[in-house]
C-alpha cells in the first residue's frame, strides 16, 4: 500500500491516459487541439528554427508542421511516456532529428543556448513558473524566443467538469498564470515581450498567446508571413 505522501508526488499528468488526454482536448471537450496547433504553425512558420524544444509536447500535436530540412533537431518534453509513444509512432517521418525525453520541466537537463525557439503551450499551468522560466532562458541561444500559450479564465469546459477522473485530477494541479507574472517573470530572466495577443475559442474559453525574445546577434524579425507581428 502506497503512503499518503509518496502518492501526493505523483504528478497527476502521468495518470490520463492518451486517449482521454485527446478527447478531452478535441472537439467533444475543450476544443482546443485544432487552435493550438494554428498557433504552434503561425509561430514555427515566422520564427524557422534550426533548433526547436516543444515543452509539454503529449501526443504530439503541431508536430506535423515541422519541416525536418530547416529543422534538423526537434526536442520533445513530456513527463508522460505514454504519450511520447504516441508522438514517436505518429511523426515517424522525423526520423531521428525528433529526440523525445521523458521528464518534468522542472527537472529536465537540456543543454544551454541550444534553441532557436522554445515552444511551451497549456504547460506553464503545471509547473512552477518561477523555476521554469529562468531555465528556458537558459535554454535559449542569442536570438532565440520563447513562444508561450496560457489559458486564461473565463467559461467553458475545464478538467474538473470532464466526465474521466484523471482528467478531473488535473483541476487540483492546475494554477492559471496572470500574463502579468509571466511578463514580470521573462523580464527579469532577459527575454523581451515581441508580441501578445488573446485567442478566443468557441467554447467560450481564452488563449494568451505571447513571443518572447533573448537579445543577441542572431535575432530574427518577429513578423509572419503577412507582415504582422508572429506569435
Amino acid at each position: 500500500m502506497y503512503s499518503p505522501v509518496l502518492m501526493a508526488r505523483v504528478n497527476p499528468w502521468t495518470l490520463v491516459p492518451a486517449s482521454e488526454y485527446e478527447a478531452y482536448m478535441g472537439r467533444g471537450g475543450a476544443d482546443e487541439t485544432g487552435p493550438l496547433s494554428h498557433l504552434f504553425a503561425r509561430v514555427y512558420r515566422a520564427r524557422r528554427p534550426r533548433r526547436l524544444a516543444v515543452l509539454g509536447v503529449a501526443t504530439g500535436n503541431g508536430l506535423e508542421h515541422v519541416n525536418v530540412r530547416e529543422t534538423g533537431r526537434t526536442v520533445g518534453v513530456d513527463v508522460n511516456l505514454s504519450y511520447l509513444a504516441v508522438t514517436r509512432q505518429r511523426h515517424m517521418r522525423l526520423g531521428p532529428s525528433l529526440q523525445l525525453v521523458c521528464a518534468d520541466l522542472e527537472r529536465v537537463d537540456l543543454e544551454e543556448s541550444a534553441f532557436d525557439l522554445v515552444y511551451a503551450a497549456l504547460v506553464l499551468e503545471y509547473v512552477d513558473v518561477r523555476v521554469a522560466i529562468p531555465r528556458i532562458a537558459r535554454w535559449l541561444s542569442p536570438g532565440g524566443a520563447l513562444a508561450v500559450v496560457l489559458q486564461l479564465a473565463g467559461p467553458g469546459l475545464a478538467p474538473a467538469d470532464w466526465p474521466d477522473a484523471a482528467v478531473q485530477g488535473l483541476a487540483q494541479a492546475m494554477r492559471l498564470v496572470p500574463p502579468a507574472e509571466l511578463r514580470a517573470l521573462c523580464a527579469t530572466a532577459g527575454l523581451e515581450e515581441r508580441r501578445a495577443f488573446v485567442v478566443p475559442l468557441p467554447t467560450g474559453r481564452r488563449l494568451f498567446a505571447a513571443l518572447f525574445e533573448k537579445p543577441g546577434a542572431d535575432a530574427r524579425p518577429s513578423v509572419d508571413g503577412q507582415g504582422q507581428p508572429a506569435t
